[in-house]
């Protein structure tokens, strides 16, 4: 524990990344934790330091999701998952930051600012998981919990050269998350999963995370399979790099060809694949989380009295025009479900499918993935709006570099099938270099 808080104090003043702690009773739980294992204490996380997404209430320690209206909002109970980390031995060593509300794929807000990549500062490290991706990023944190509806796990990931993993839809309770999303237009897409530097880290902490708990009515009693058993040479691997909304850069496409390529020598079926349209799946999700027209949103943010960050202001006042009366809400999701259906036919063709994350590496902060464009479009995050929509196990894993700056793959499985999707990525990891350790304060890209 005082290793991780050193580390932290080192590398947080430039990246803003860790956003409330409470040392003292960190080091007073990791006393309490040596005593334990002394006295033959043998749970899985005992005296593990960990860190936890701004949006999940952790009990004595303030939880805002980035917005004024919770700036000292301090929680009497944690959230499940952090509940049962605890239960498993692990200790909370901070929370790490997230845009307002969770509503963007750039971590800034007005109770805390904004946080940068470790890779460069000028750039995003993304979101909405970004403040837990760039810790991690930065080799000052071991493991942590984020969360992903539209891709907060898997693009930070992505951006910061880390894995992750986005469950599948139902494995993984929401309880003791702000904002809630299983009682809005998103039903089931929004997903709790863990972050870090290690595949193998993610193994063991996901079965601790998963089941019902009796309170989120999304959640099935499902259990997580051992990916150390999956026999990954023998498994049939489908690949893809255009989805057929937004182009990617060369060096996305090269990722997942290595990743292929990588797999292939294995022993592996490796075939590239047409995948079904999946250009309608960034409407899709915008239509399904803005189908009240952001009244709920609204509702939940009264009380920072309309002081905002720019992009949420905007926000906002974009979604009004989206509201939907009932009749019009059933058939979009009617539209959503055949969609799901018709892209998990597609996934169940074969063991795993890779495929980019988006378009490219992390941009500058405020612009366009893949080219630094100005962010007039979401198209380019299309690639991980299909999954989240199709609610399927998504784990991802380093798996090149462009500028200077890490790329990684989504391996996409079967519906509770995130064992495979794990022991691809492990296989991944092995094979093509993983998680690379990068300390803050480096030179800009010059290429930008």
């Amino acid at each position: 524990m005082d290793h991780y808080i050193s580390l932290v104090d080192e590398a947080n003043p430039a990246l803003n990344a860790v956003v409330a702690r409470d040392d003292e009773r960190a080091l007073a739980a990791a006393d309490e934790a040596d005593r334990r294992r002394q006295d033959g204490d043998e749970r899985p996380l005992l005296g593990l330091p960990i860190t936890i997404k701004d949006s999940l209430a952790t009990a004595g320690l303030v939880t805002s999701s980035g917005s004024l209206a919770r700036r000292d909002h301090v929680p009497e109970h944690d959230a499940t998952v952090v509940s049962r980390l605890r239960d498993a031995g692990a200790i909370v060593l901070g929370k790490t930051n997230v845009p307002e509300y969770l509503w963007s794929y750039e971590t800034e807000n007005l109770v805390y600012g904004r946080t940068v990549n470790p890779f460069d500062p000028h750039r995003t490290p993304g979101g909405s998981s970004g403040g837990e991706a760039s810790i991690l990023g930065a080799d000052a944190s071991i493991v942590g919990i984020g969360t992903d509806g539209g891709g907060s796990i898997r693009v930070p990931c992505h951006y910061c050269g880390i894995v992750g993993i986005r469950p599948t839809a139902g494995l993984v309770p929401e309880t003791g998350c702000w904002p809630s999303f299983h009682d809005t237009g998103l039903l089931d897409i929004h997903c709790i999963g863990p972050m870090g530097r290690y595949v193998e880290d993610l193994a063991l902490v996901l079965p601790i995370v998963a089941g019902r708990d009796d309170v989120d009515p999304f959640v099935h009693g499902m259990p997580v399979g051992e990916s150390a058993a999956v026999d990954v040479a023998a498994l049939r691997i489908g690949f893809y790099s255009y989805d057929g909304a937004w182009r990617v850069t060369r060096g996305t496409v090269d990722a997942v060809e290595a990743s292929a390529q990588a797999l292939a020598e294995l022993g592996c079926e490796v075939e590239e694949v047409t995948p079904p349209d999946l250009s309608g799946a960034t409407d899709l999700f915008f239509g399904l989380m803005a189908a009240d027209g952001g009244q709920r949103a609204r509702s939940d943010l009264a009380a920072a009295g309309g002081r905002h960050v720019a992009q949420m202001a905007r926000l906002l006042d974009d979604i009004k025009p989206l509201a939907l009366d009932a009749p019009r809400f059933f058939a979009l999701m009617r539209k959503a479900f055949a969609f799901r259906t018709e892209v998990r036919a597609f996934i169940s063709r074969y063991d795993v499918v890779l495929a980019p994350v988006t378009a490219g590496c992390a941009p500058l902060h405020g612009r366009r993935s893949g080219d630094d464009g100005e962010l007039e479009s979401y198209l380019p995050f299309n690639y991980t709006h299909a999954y989240s929509i199709a609610g399927l196990p998504v784990a991802v894993v380093p798996a090149g570099a462009e500028r200077r700056l890490p790329l990684g793959v989504q391996i996409v499985a079967g519906a509770f099938r995130d064992d495979l999707a794990l022991a691809v990525a492990l296989a991944l990891e092995r094979e093509i270099g993983g998680f690379r350790a990068v300390r803050t304060g480096g030179e800009r890209d010059e290429g930008s």
